[in-house]
């Protein structure tokens, strides 16, 4: 049988692929994929938080902010327990993940969180569809038929701003969520602007390189 998805416990979650949320969720997403039989890694893309249980171990130091696909890719590839060369090289990272389960031998399923996932976006946008597309792929391709060396791979990315809503319950303004930069329409996705980013970009659908 195969493990719990994400999904099936966080239903509101976004995207396709690589699923989007907003960091004021991020706690309350890791508890519930926790409890729900993942194990947690936490890549930090700029701005994950001091307190998290994985930072001292598996992050990028506070001001080591990506500004590249090289460099967030380098911080999947630690906090996945991937050898050194996924961090330099793509084609290295596709193969690692397609051995994830000698790298967590114990967990049937793992949860990738990107923190910060803005700051690619935002200064490397093909770089940012490039890493999802692979991310996307592993999350495919790792679970056939239940054998011993599937894994249930998903990744959640924490995007502020760009229209990604919290979750209902909690009480976070529209102007606490974007710095009042996106407007109400551009939050419930009614309207696309050069800040919002839609499923469709998230996944690469939309764009091309």
């Amino acid at each position: 049988m195969r493990p719990t998805r994400v999904r099936s416990v966080l239903p509101a979650l976004q995207g396709r692929g690589v699923l989007l949320a907003a960091p004021v969720d991020a706690e309350r997403i890791r508890r519930t994929l926790e409890a729900a039989g993942f194990a947690v890694a936490e890549a930090d893309l700029g701005g994950l938080p001091e307190e998290s249980p994985q930072r001292p171990d598996d992050m990028l130091d506070a001001d080591g902010r990506p500004t590249s696909l090289r460099t967030a890719q380098d911080a999947v590839a630690q906090a996945l327990r991937l050898p050194e060369a996924a961090g330099r090289n793509l084609d290295a990272l596709v193969d690692s993940l397609r051995d994830l389960a000698y790298w967590w031998p114990d967990d049937r399923a793992v949860a990738l969180l990107l923190h910060g996932a803005e700051t690619l976006v935002e200064s490397d946008l093909p770089g940012w569809h490039e890493l999802t597309e692979i991310l996307s792929a592993a999350s495919s391709e790792l679970w056939q038929d239940g054998g011993e060396g599937d894994r249930a791979f998903e990744t959640v990315a924490f995007v502020h701003r760009h229209g990604v809503p919290v979750l209902a319950g909690d009480e976070v303004s529209a102007d606490e969520l974007t710095g009042g930069e996106i407007s109400e329409d551009e939050l419930t996705g009614d309207e696309v602007s050069g800040d919002q980013l839609t499923e469709d970009e998230a996944s690469g659908d939309g764009w091309s390189s």
